[in-house]
């Protein structure tokens, strides 16, 4: 009898624990279904919120004494809209720091002048628009300082490639009527996009929520990245994309028949650049070594281009100084105002500064090719 009821006992302590097993795996088909049904709508309001940020947040290894000058919105990152063919275009908003007009015009955070003589355009992508700055540390604020009489508009984008630019002075000029110059700043903004070192993707993200997590942390512990213009071939691609949007971009301007220059910005991968507050992490000097190599082949095509409007500032920084505030190639505004003073002298050259300054002189020099 006791044998008996010793196996009874087992028996129902068996039938226990299976049927505690079988109802946690309904549980967990139950949770699985549930995420299944949830995360797409969590990953669609992830890339919703994402794709308003700028091309290189989060910052990279910023030196602290930089970095604590690093001026954002409050929300930590830019706004932005978009436009057939034009992509992210800065939204409205409003600080002490930081404004930006309902059609994308950052301010110059200073009156404009008593007297305008001459009309100005300054497009690009976030360096131009002075990501990180404020509104009257950006390179258009202090150059519209070096020009007196000059109204200078700023209507560079977040995140936005030559093409675009393009686009927008057509568009601008199509709204506005067609200004007396045109400054088209940071043309290799897109070889930075399409080079730069990308996460590895996690495998069959489309199957069960709890495959994709297991892939998700593997990925994330391996911290493997994809480098894009890893090769030769790859790479090649990569220039002649940026490359060919250059020369669409002189083309289109010499049709205008306004003065334009087109400027390749320094970046924290040109040669002789200080970028020791950028080398923190074994990671960061990776990455930069690797686009270092991208903007050394880079360059050299530039250099081959035969454009008097194209302006090379990638050595116009002095090498004792660190002006970068990330590895995205943002300026302080120390860097921003150099870069001004030397695209007024590469611009406007050794002219008369007062007549310069009066606007009187601009469409004389740009056919002197002062540049």
């Amino acid at each position: 009898m006791s044998e008996e009821s010793e196996k009874s006992k087992i028996g129902t302590r068996i039938r226990k624990s299976l049927t505690g097993l079988f109802q946690l795996f309904i549980v967990l088909c139950l949770l699985g279904g549930f995420l299944d049904i949830v995360y797409p709508l969590a990953i669609s309001t992830k890339n919703y919120l994402t794709h308003k940020v700028s091309e290189t947040w989060p910052f990279r290894s910023a030196e602290p004494s930089l970095a604590q000058n690093i001026v954002l919105p409050e929300s930590g990152f830019f706004s932005v809209r978009q436009e057939p063919g034009i992509r992210n275009i800065a939204a409205e908003y409003h600080s002490k720091n930081i404004n930006v007009a309902a059609d994308g015009l950052r301010y110059n955070g200073q009156d404009p002048p008593e007297k305008v003589s001459r009309t100005g355009l300054l497009l690009g992508s976030s360096t131009a628009f002075g990501y990180g700055v404020t509104d009257d540390q950006t390179i258009a604020a202090h150059l519209e300082n070096e020009l007196k009489d000059v109204r200078l508009y700023n209507y560079a984008g977040i995140g936005q490639p030559t093409t675009d630019n393009i686009l927008r002075w057509y568009d601008l000029q199509k709204k506005y009527g067609k200004p007396d110059f045109v400054i088209l700043a940071g043309v290799g903004y897109q070889i930075y996009v399409d080079c730069q070192a990308k996460q590895t993707p996690a495998v069959n993200s489309r199957s069960n929520i709890f495959v994709y997590l297991a892939n998700r942390i593997a990925d994330k512990s391996t911290h493997e990245k994809i480098q894009p213009c890893a090769s030769s071939e790859s790479l090649d691609l990569a220039i002649r994309s940026s490359i060919l949007s250059i020369e669409k971009a002189v083309e289109f301007g010499r049709k205008q028949g306004v003065p334009f220059h087109i400027v390749y910005l320094p970046t924290p991968y040109d040669e002789n650049i200080n970028i020791d507050n950028l080398l923190k992490t074994a990671q960061a000097k990776e990455h930069i070594l690797a686009m270092q190599r991208v903007y050394r082949r880079y360059r050299q095509e530039l250099a081959r281009l035969d454009f008097p409007e194209l302006i090379d500032l990638s050595n116009a920084l002095p090498s004792d100084k660190m002006y970068f505030l990330d590895a995205g190639g943002h300026l302080s505004d120390e860097g921003n105002k150099f870069l001004a003073d030397t695209l007024f002298q590469r611009i406007w050259g050794n002219e008369d500064p007062e007549r310069i300054r009066a606007g009187q002189d601009m469409k004389k020099n740009y056919s002197l090719g002062l540049h």
